[in-house]
Parts: C-alpha cells; sequence; structure tokens
C-alpha cells in the first residue's frame, strides 16, 4: 500500500502567511517608532550642541566685561559703554567693552603694538597681515564686541564685531563701523552662526533689582550704561540725562543678563502653511497641518517678519494666539505663506563686573 505523503493545506499556508504578514508589520511599527524616537534625539542633541556653541562665547564675553571708572582719554569722551538697543529692523543688538583674557596667547594680538607708530586695530579686516607688517596698535588689554543679526530683513546670521584698542574712530559704538561694508557684510565684524530666528537680551540691575521682597522684577530690554544715548531708558524707570554722556561717575552696568535664543530646528521639517489671508487682528490661524509644531507655555510661530505666540494647539488651528510679540508689529499675511517655529533656549549670566550709579563695584 503506497503512504499518503505529508503537506500542508492552503488553509494552513493562508495562516502562516497571516501570522508572518502580522508580526512583519508590528516589527516595522516598531522600528519606525524607534527611528521617530531617534531622530527626535538626534534634532534635540544638535540643538543643544548649536545652542551651545552660540550662547557660550556670548556669556564669556558678558562675564568679561570690563566697568571700571573711565573718565575718558584727558577727562573726555568716556569710551568704556555697555549698550543694547535695537537695530532698524527692531531686533535686539548688544555691545561692551570686555577685558582680554588671550591677549598675550592669540598670534594676531601678542605682536601688536611691538612697533612704534601702528595705526591700525584689531578689527577682522586683514588682521594677520597687518600683523606681519607690524602696523597694529597695542591692545590694552581691552576690546570693543558686538553682536547683531545680519543687516538685510529676516536676516538668520549672527555677526560678532570686535575692535582693539577700544575708542577711537572705528568705535563700534559708532553706527557707521557697524553699516554694512561694500560688500555687504557689516564692518568689523564676521559671522559665527546661522538659522538665529530670534536673539534677545534683557537686564537687572542699578535701581532694576531681581528680587524685590521676595518677588521676581521684570528685567529690562535695552541698556544704556551712560545713561545719556538712548531715552528709551526713561520708560524703563531709569534717570536718563543726555547731559551725562561723559560723566564717568554716574555711568551704570547690569549685574544679571538674560539671553533669550531661537534656533531653527536643526533637520529639515516640513512648515505648515496659512490656509487663507489673515488680517492683524485674527487671533486664530489655521494652517494645513501642525504636526510638526511644539506645544508648552513657551510656544511661538513667526510668519514673514511677526513673531506670534500661541495659546492652544486644536487640530490645524493656532488658537488664542497673541499678535505682533518679540518687538514685532501685526500684519496682514497671504495665504500660503510658511509657519516658522524654532527651539527656543534660555541663559542667564551674572555679570562680575557690574557697577551701580555711584561708581562702586
Amino acid at each position: 500500500m503506497m503512504q499518503r505523503e505529508q503537506g500542508m493545506t492552503l488553509i494552513e499556508i493562508l495562516v502562516a502567511l497571516g501570522i508572518f504578514v502580522m508580526l512583519g508589520s508590528s516589527l516595522v511599527m516598531f522600528l519606525r517608532d524607534g527611528i521617530s524616537t531617534w531622530q527626535i534625539g538626534e534634532a534635540r542633541r544638535e540643538g543643544y550642541e548649536r545652542a551651545g556653541a552660540i550662547l557660550d562665547p556670548i556669556s564669556e564675553d558678558i562675564r568679561s566685561l570690563f566697568s571700571l571708572s573711565n573718565p575718558g582719554p584727558g577727562g573726555g569722551l568716556v569710551e568704556v559703554l555697555f549698550l543694547c538697543d535695537r537695530d532698524s529692523f527692531g531686533r535686539s543688538r548688544l555691545r561692551l567693552v570686555r577685558a582680554l583674557d588671550d591677549e598675550t596667547r592669540n598670534p594676531v594680538s601678542r605682536i601688536a603694538g611691538s612697533l612704534t607708530g601702528g595705526m591700525a586695530d584689531i578689527d577682522y579686516r586683514n588682521d594677520a597681515m597687518e600683523a606681519r607688517l607690524g602696523i597694529l596698535r597695542a591692545p590694552g588689554g581691552l576690546a570693543e564686541v558686538a553682536y547683531q543679526l545680519g543687516p538685510q530683513s529676516g536676516s538668520e546670521t549672527l555677526w560678532r564685531g570686535f575692535k582693539s584698542p577700544i575708542g577711537g574712530n572705528g568705535s563700534l559704538f559708532d553706527e557707521i563701523n557697524l553699516a554694512p561694508d561694500v560688500d555687504g557684510a557689516p564692518a568689523r565684524c564676521r559671522p559665527i552662526a546661522d538659522g538665529i530666528l530670534y536673539l534677545a537680551f534683557s537686564f537687572w540691575g542699578g535701581d532694576r533689582r531681581r528680587w524685590l521682597d521676595g518677588v521676581m522684577q521684570d528685567p529690562v530690554s535695552m541698556w544704556d550704561s551712560t545713561r545719556a544715548i538712548l531715552p528709551a531708558m526713561r520708560a524703563s524707570g531709569f534717570q536718563w540725562d543726555p547731559g551725562s554722556r561723559d560723566d564717568y561717575i554716574d555711568d551704570i552696568f547690569p549685574d544679571t543678563v538674560a539671553i533669550v535664543l531661537v534656533l531653527r530646528p536643526s533637520r529639515s521639517l516640513p512648515l505648515g502653511r496659512l490656509s487663507n489671508d489673515i488680517d492683524d487682528s485674527q487671533t486664530t490661524i489655521t494652517v494645513d497641518s501642525t504636526a510638526q509644531y511644539p506645544t508648552g507655555a513657551d510656544s511661538f510661530i513667526r510668519i514673514d517678519d511677526e513673531w506670534i505666540q500661541v495659546g492652544k494647539i486644536v487640530d490645524r488651528e493656532f488658537t488664542n494666539c497673541i499678535r505682533g510679540v518679540r518687538g514685532t508689529s501685526a500684519g496682514v499675511h497671504q495665504r500660503n505663506q510658511p509657519v516658522v517655529h524654532g527651539t527656543t533656549f534660555h541663559r542667564t549670566v551674572r555679570v562680575p563686573g557690574r557697577r551701580d550709579a555711584r561708581g562702586r563695584p
């Protein structure tokens, strides 16, 4: 008698295939979730590294603030200043005088002033060549430093200005020396980072203490160590007198600086776009997708040049919005405009060299 051959029936094959498909689908979903989590983690890591690379040198410049009483050459123009104002687009700009800690280690500043009759400054313009020619002036242990965004509207490039020795015709406290050069780049500056959506400084010091009777006080968004250059200081409750520009005795420097930095996401993410036109009063904004936008109390979006604080995200809508924040104005925006978001970083820097209005450190 012939033996019956053993094998799998069609039903058994279909059941086995179904099990394999279920296991494969589960594995694909597991891998997809894992890759997504890894990508989010990598994006956060890159964001923190980028933020640190930007905030660390700014913090170091602020901590090296020089604020000793300075009557200027021959008791004249005071050259040691600390200014934070706004550029022509309303963006925060910081200028200060700092002490140099690497004057003898830097190959350029080390030989500056080695020959008499020097007439050039260390200012990011042909410094190496001027050092070889021996025409650089001695730094004197101090330098002017400036931070500003690019001269174009919507620029996301951060520039650092530098000049040593301080004062003179090339001073960074003179507007003309930060204006665009013939190549369109700010004079006496070099780019240090891009992808900067927002950068702002705020201050405590003098009569504006950080804590008063156990209550934290709001910082001021501008600072003028002379209290004679920026009239906006008066609106912040500081005494302001244009005649005190060169009276070094009443100069005042902050004791704490808060920095807010917003970076464009390090990895390319699809941006939502406006689903319809909006005017300057709408508080509900509809876009084609909100899946990629972070939520929380510190949630902001930017449309064109306007910053908007978001209250809630519901489906495809930003609701309870506050228009025209971060020094911008509410405006009209056209359909299909991209809605930009970024990651916000905060840092608070204590200033060892602060000084109050009586000249006491």
